[in-house]
């Protein structure tokens, strides 16, 4: 458990530090991706970057915590097959997961683990030599479809969009999208690039999630 309390520590802030300004803003964007959905149905939601290191992973376990914390059954799903670090924020061990079910191994149930209260996880499981190939599969579509119809919410954290294209794989199969935005880390033309290559794919995108911006010492939640 030190290991895992060490590994989550100012990571999953809506859960650690309930009342402070970042948890506020998680639920602003969720309140937000329900305004996106008055029209649709919003239960699947890919969350991206155009690189390594921008909050992605950070974003995806925040935003599964706080619907999870209105009562919806959430599942969170690493479908990073390249470099997943879902299993590192809850102390899991990655030896079985979304891989499996893919390449036939496993059934949804047996990758599926309880972590919270209205929170299962689902760790991306074998690395394989072909995640485009896997996650543009038949399988992978049985498999959302079979997730949704389980869960009020499931959220997917997916590789970087200017790395690879496993993100749109799955982006063009999903109700939503959220790009996460490091402020000065992405440029702007590398955000307009990957705005037209999800677009390209297909894919609904949501909106932006602005990450790293220096808070305002004692601002509060809201300003007249």
């Amino acid at each position: 458990m030190r290991k895992r309390d060490k590994g989550m520590r100012g990571t999953l802030v809506t859960m650690e530090r309930v009342e402070n300004q970042i948890s506020e803003e998680f639920r602003s964007l969720r309140s937000n991706i329900k305004f996106a959905s008055f029209n649709k149905n919003i239960k699947t939601i890919v969350i991206t970057s155009p690189s390594s290191g921008d909050g992605k992973t950070m974003t995806a376990a925040n935003l599964a915590m706080v619907f999870s914390q209105e009562g919806k059954k959430v599942l969170l799903v690493d479908a990073d097959l390249r470099k997943p670090s879902i299993h590192y924020m809850y102390g899991l061990v990655n030896d079985c997961g979304l891989c499996n079910f893919l390449i036939g191994q496993k059934d949804i149930n047996a990758i599926i683990r309880s972590v919270y209260p209205n929170i299962d996880v689902i760790t991306s499981g074998l690395t394989p030599p072909n995640p485009p190939e896997l996650l543009g599969s038949v399988q992978m579509s049985d498999f959302i479809s079979e997730v949704r119809e389980q869960y009020d919410v499931v959220v997917f954290d997916t590789p970087p969009v200017l790395a690879v294209t496993d993100a749109t794989l799955i982006a063009n199969q999903s109700d939503g999208c959220l790009l996460v935005v490091r402020v000065k880390k992405n440029d702007v033309k590398d955000v307009i690039k990957v705005k037209e290559q999800l677009h390209f794919a297909g894919a609904n995108l949501l909106g932006a999630v602005i990450n790293g911006k220096k808070q305002v010492k004692n601002e509060y939640y809201y300003k007249k």
